[in-house]
């Protein structure tokens, strides 16, 4: 636990000896991203819940614990299927292992800050909410910056194949989620029509 958050303040003060060093056999582990990736989940959900009442956009009802962990497993998840894929065509020197733990230590800005940014909201007014705004959008960047770091770092990439890896493995997310979309329906529509089959079968008994 001690060796994780040293790489969560790594990835935050020297992210690129972070990126070059989770390159070492060994460096990191799997558990390690993991975790990154629950305590993500944990601090969007308690944001979620302490997001002051002038700055909701949802009521109680409408906050689904499961979706929410959705948003952010599917995208990373499918970010470094797509990302790993791409650039091992393209040359990457990128391992799947790495890529997946770069991706989920992007994170950790957001699992730091996200909390105390959101308590802001319970102190500022409405028409304060700039600086709130502002907050989240920084963090974001700053999560996006640190993806974009990875791609370069760990593929060893030149600025404009980053940037041209990094636009293809989105369009590569696009594809996964329309053909998962797409089979997802389908399998729907198959377990409907062998149940109304069944249903069917049971009626003309």
């Amino acid at each position: 636990m001690i060796a994780t958050f040293r790489l969560m303040r790594q990835v935050i003060v020297h992210p690129i000896d972070f990126f070059h060093d989770i390159q070492e056999p060994g460096r990191v582990k799997w558990l390690q991203a993991l975790f990154i990736v629950g305590l993500a989940y944990i601090a969007k959900m308690v944001a979620i819940l302490i997001t002051g009442y002038a700055f909701q956009t949802r009521e109680p009802y409408e906050i689904s614990f499961l979706n929410e962990f959705i948003w952010i497993v599917v995208p990373l998840f499918t970010w470094t299927v797509s990302n790993w894929a791409v650039s091992a065509i393209l040359d990457g020197e990128g391992k799947f292992k790495e890529v997946f733990v770069g991706s989920a230590f992007a994170l950790v800005p957001y699992a730091i800050f996200i909390v105390p940014i959101t308590l802001l909201t319970n102190i500022l007014a409405l028409d304060e909410s700039s600086m709130y705004t502002f907050l989240i959008h920084f963090t974001l960047f700053w999560v996006g910056w640190l993806l974009l770091l990875k791609v370069r770092i760990v593929h060893d990439f030149e600025l404009v194949k980053m940037v041209w890896i990094t636009l293809l493995s989105i369009v590569g997310i696009l594809i996964i989620w329309f053909v998962g979309i797409l089979l997802f329906g389908l399998i729907n529509q198959l377990i409907n029509f062998v149940v109304d089959m069944f249903k069917e079968v049971n009626f003309r008994r």
